[in-house]
């Protein structure tokens, strides 16, 4: 029994649709942006998504935080999603955040984002 030309594009497409949603995942697990560094509270980015990593570039001489949250306004401590060492690395985190990504550095620190919107 041979296959229908309709039958060999059907399963043409669902290749293709399982292939594009090995790659959204891999992007989403690896990162699609990478923040400048900051020295200063910032917001890197307003909306959901997930944190792969954090980088410290330059340790400083106290931890600062990383917060799902849309402002630097008083981030509220409850919206943290993790601490930032005054140790120079890298830190892979696998965070899912909702509000947004704002940086807080601790004092002299230099800190880099990865992360993937959505």
């Amino acid at each position: 029994m041979t296959a229908s030309l309709s039958d060999i594009l059907t399963a043409q497409k669902n290749g293709v649709v399982a292939i594009n949603n090995v790659a959204q995942t891999n992007q989403r697990a690896l990162g699609v942006v990478t923040s400048q560094t900051v020295t200063a509270s910032t917001v890197i980015f307003v909306g959901s998504g997930y944190l792969v990593n954090f980088s410290v570039v330059v340790a400083g001489s106290a931890a600062g935080t990383i917060y799902d949250f849309n402002s630097t306004t008083s981030p509220p401590a409850a919206d943290a999603l993790c601490a930032v060492p005054a140790t120079v690395g890298v830190i892979k985190t696998g965070q899912v955040f909702t509000n947004g990504l704002v940086i807080v550095p601790g004092t002299g620190q230099s800190i880099n984002v990865t992360y993937s919107p959505g």
